[in-house]
């Protein structure tokens, strides 16, 4: 039986001396998840990514579950101000940035990958749907004159394109490029709610 690797006293020095080791466990399982998924790294090799010891990441985080659900929350948090920062209060013309909406949740899940994997997990909590009357895209609905049950439900509905589609993406299941698709599927629902107030 192998034997546990003894991270010696230099290891422990990087671990008394760390600095910000909470977000330095963070962007370890950021990396980690991006590159292996959420459940392909343990405990330990964050703790290996950040130069510390073992035991060192129990001291911020009970456990791995801790860990992911914290990064989870973290990624709703950057997903909301990128999701913000693309709706711009409309500007310069709702559709346009009606848009930037779907395109700015593609780049998250590209950009993001840790993030957005750790967001969407199996067994995670259920994230958030968006709220129509806080969030960008019920903000974007409202401009449209959507507003109440049916934009809560036509805000879940986008959702779930534009989640479906960065996760095709992600699989390498989509035959034709993911901004095309959001683009055609928008330019549908806005023409759809145009007919709707005629």
């Amino acid at each position: 039986m192998a034997q546990p690797e003894n991270p010696g006293p230099a290891a422990a020095r990087r671990a008394y001396h760390h600095g910000n080791l909470h977000q330095a466990l963070l962007d370890a399982a950021a990396s980690l998840v991006a590159e292996r998924g959420p459940e392909g790294f343990s405990m330990l090799d964050a703790a290996k990514a950040c130069g510390v010891s073992a035991s060192a990441p129990y001291k911020h985080f009970a456990d791995k579950a801790a860990l992911l659900a914290e990064l989870a929350a973290l990624g709703g948090q950057k997903l909301h101000q990128r999701m913000a920062a693309a709706w711009d209060s409309g500007r310069p013309e709702p559709p346009k940035a009606f848009l930037r909406l779907g395109h700015a949740y593609l780049a998250f899940a590209r950009e993001e990958p840790g993030y957005y994997l750790a967001l969407f997990r199996p067994g995670a909590a259920p994230a958030t749907p968006p709220d129509p009357a806080t969030s960008p895209l019920g903000q974007a609905l409202a401009a449209f004159g959507v507003a109440g049950g049916a934009a809560g439900t036509l805000a879940l509905q986008i959702w779930a394109l534009s989640h479906g589609l960065a996760s095709l993406e992600r699989s390498g299941q989509l035959p034709m490029p993911a901004e095309a698709l959001i683009d055609s599927g928008v330019a549908r629902l806005l023409r759809g709610l145009a007919a709707e107030k005629s």
